[in-house]
């Protein structure tokens, strides 16, 4: 920890301001850091990294979403200042651009969590309990129900084809229903569950929330035990079991819905959802399709799934997954190589082939595999993991 913590102290393979890959969500690390080395001078850092975050939203233009944008920003100044690593108060303005943003209709930009309508979600909710904060979240249920569309036995989303990248339009010319949580429906289930149990739109919150997870369910493959969701289904195109990660596959899909069913107190969902994940844990690491070490996809991703599983339901199988694939992000340290030893399994600059890529962000990168291996070696509740729909509601 302490390797990574001095490389990336030196921000290698960190760049820009923003949550997902750059400052912002470097200053979590050593905000983390801080709560178990105290008086190691990591807050004075975690601030300047945020400080630094904070003035880009002045200086450049920036997208308005959650992982690449400047709600990414303002929400790790939110929820680091609740830490007392963040003195930036003034980020009002903020909160007035989004709901501008969120009130236009229609809406034709993403609805997804990382850029899109959820990830504004995620930010508006932090900013409870604010008047306008309530407003964005009343905006965004209403653009969440213009956006639904009726897919028996419930109500779904549809990306359309414009708004895929190259290779998948090749293939979706329609577009499709995604099953990620990363970009599709299961991220929506639980935003608007959260929605709902914050005393936001309650009524109608709640009922998209049921009617998004009554669709998702309906789509569990057959006969497919630790795989039982595709990551997207469209008419005409066959249907394949997904990876297991966090952006596509079961294990970010029933973090999704056992934070939906927490946030509505369904007993039912939260019953299915813990079976779901209970298959899940139990599907081999050989068949996972995992290959390098980061949350969005790899083995850390997976290692702070199953610890939250565990940590929510205190099920010995959750804590043999987890404990399993945190021994896996051990081993794939390559000391010498990348940043601090890691290395991502991503699209390389300028290259259209996936390779071995030093990375040091923390949705992929280093970043993220020491706050997960934070998470799991101390008592202390990850305050970042938000982000991801991960955090289960008491």
């Amino acid at each position: 920890m302490d390797e990574i913590a001095g490389v990336l102290r030196a921000r290698q393979g960190v760049e820009g301001p923003s949550l997902s890959s750059g400052l912002a969500g470097l200053a979590f690390l050593f905000a983390e850091l801080e709560r178990v080395q105290p008086q190691h001078g990591h807050r004075a850092h975690a601030k300047q990294l945020l400080l630094e975050a904070a003035s880009a939203i002045e200086e450049d233009p920036l997208p308005p979403w959650l992982y690449g944008g400047f709600s990414g920003i303002a929400w790790s100044i939110s929820r680091l200042g609740a830490m007392g690593v963040s003195s930036i108060e003034d980020i009002e303005e903020i909160d007035e651009a989004l709901l501008g943003l969120v009130s236009r209709q229609p809406w034709s930009a993403d609805y997804d969590l990382i850029i899109g309508l959820v990830g504004l979600g995620v930010y508006a909710l932090e900013r409870l309990p604010r008047a306008v904060a309530a407003r964005c979240l009343e905006e965004i249920v209403a653009r969440l129900e213009e956006r639904s569309t009726r897919a028996e036995p419930g109500l779904s989303w549809w990306t359309p084809p414009g708004h895929l990248p190259p290779h998948q339009r090749a293939v979706y010319h329609d577009g499709y229903f995604n099953l990620g949580a990363a970009h599709g429906v299961p991220a929506v289930v639980a935003l608007l569950a959260l929605i709902s149990r914050a005393g936001v739109a309650e009524r109608k919150a709640r009922e998209l929330s049921r009617e998004g997870a009554r669709w998702l369910l309906a789509n569990v493959l057959p006969d497919s035990p630790g795989a039982s969701f595709p990551s997207c289904v469209a008419p005409g195109v066959p249907v394949r079991a997904s990876r297991s990660a966090w952006c596509y596959g079961d294990p970010g899909v029933v973090l999704c819905l056992l934070v939906a069913a927490r946030a509505l107190s369904d007993r039912e969902l939260e019953q299915t959802a813990l079976e779901l994940a209970r298959a899940a844990a139990r599907r081999p690491a050989e068949h996972s399709g995992v290959m390098d070490a980061g949350i969005c996809h790899g083995a850390a991703g997976l290692g702070h799934l199953y610890n939250r599983l565990y940590q929510y339901s205190r099920e010995p199988l959750f804590k043999e997954a987890a404990t399993s694939w945190f021994a896996r992000t051990l081993e794939m340290r390559r000391p010498g190589e990348g940043v601090a030893g890691y290395l991502s399994w991503s699209l390389p600059p300028g290259e259209e082939e996936l390779g071995w890529v030093p990375d040091g962000t923390l949705l992929e990168g280093a970043t993220g595999i020491a706050l997960t291996l934070l998470a799991a070696c101390h008592p202390f509740p990850p305050t970042w993991d938000g982000l991801l729909m991960a955090a289960i509601p008491a």
